[in-house]
């Protein structure tokens, strides 16, 4: 199951943050009205039955009214099934239809003007039913379809008082709000209750960072093993020089211990040498004396 399905699926395991915003917003985006001997019946279709079971349960918990649940075979060969559920008592639909109608979803003009309790619901129902989310191994994108323009709108200021800095595509038939900063995704996940996986998302994150880490150690690790190398080689062969010219002889008993070390340790380091002088000498005093055989090797 992908990280998206598994995300959708948690959230349908908690409790409604509003029962009728996000039952409203369902209707939004699912919902249809059907008359039946001139009475209304509201009717919800969908391909998954955990979807299904959480209307029914909207429903029930905000009528206390159990609506006809229904399954039919969209295609026996590749056993794919839609799931109905019914509301068949004339009042609630016409209920719902009226809040429906006067609800912010039909009538947004200000964002200001919804409860956050709403805001969060739609956003809810929104990734539910229009949105996907990306494995965060993988990268961080998360985005919600629109199908009109008042409906990109109240998505993305939905987005924006949760300051979630959503991004819009607009791709001709349907537009695309998004989100690509992984700091705002677990916002967002946050927002509609995904604890499970937004704790999944965060231990991702962790784990990309504790590597990022270690690579960005082991590269300044690596160079400077690398500077250290190269300057040892090149006070060896300064040494190396030195040694063969008159000056040689005319140097002190710390300058010839200390090419001796050099010559026999190429290697190590200029504190590792300093440490194998008798007496230790500091990595300071090391360093000038080296140096002090590559400014003689230049003037030869």
């Amino acid at each position: 199951m992908s990280f998206s399905k598994r995300c959708k699926k948690e959230v349908l395991k908690k409790e409604p943050i509003s029962t009728l915003g996000e039952l409203l917003s369902i209707i939004h985006f699912i919902g249809s009205i059907r008359i039946n001997r001139g009475a209304y019946n509201v009717k919800f279709e969908t391909d998954s039955n955990s979807n299904a079971r959480y209307i029914y349960n909207l429903i029930k918990d905000l009528y206390d009214y159990s609506p006809t649940f229904e399954i039919f075979d969209k295609s026996y060969k590749d056993k794919e099934r839609i799931f109905t559920v019914l509301v068949e008592d004339n009042e609630i639909s016409e209920d719902l239809i009226e809040k429906k109608s006067e609800g912010f979803i039909d009538n947004f003009s200000d964002i200001e003007d919804v409860s956050l309790d709403d805001i969060k619901s739609f956003l809810k129902i929104a990734f539910i039913y229009k949105g996907s989310i990306n494995d965060p191994q993988r990268g961080y994108n998360l985005e919600i379809i629109a199908r009109e323009e008042k409906e990109l709108r109240l998505i993305k200021e939905s987005m924006d008082t949760f300051d979630l800095n959503a991004k819009i595509n607009d791709r001709g038939d349907y537009y695309i709000v998004y989100i690509k900063d992984s700091d705002k995704i677990s916002d967002f996940l946050a927002i509609i209750g995904a604890n499970r996986s937004l704790f999944e998302l965060e231990n991702v994150r962790a784990m990309k960072s504790i590597r990022n880490n270690i690579n960005r150690q082991t590269n300044f690790d690596k160079a400077n093993i690398d500077r250290t190398v190269k300057a040892s080689l090149r006070q060896v062969d300064a040494i190396k020089l030195v040694i063969e010219s008159d000056k040689y002889e005319k140097l002190s008993s710390e300058m010839k211990e200390i090419a001796s070390l050099r010559l026999e340790n190429p290697y190590l380091s200029i504190e590792e040498l300093g440490e194998m002088m008798d007496p230790p000498m500091t990595k300071a005093k090391v360093n000038y004396r080296l140096q002090k055989f590559i400014k003689l090797s230049e003037e030869l």
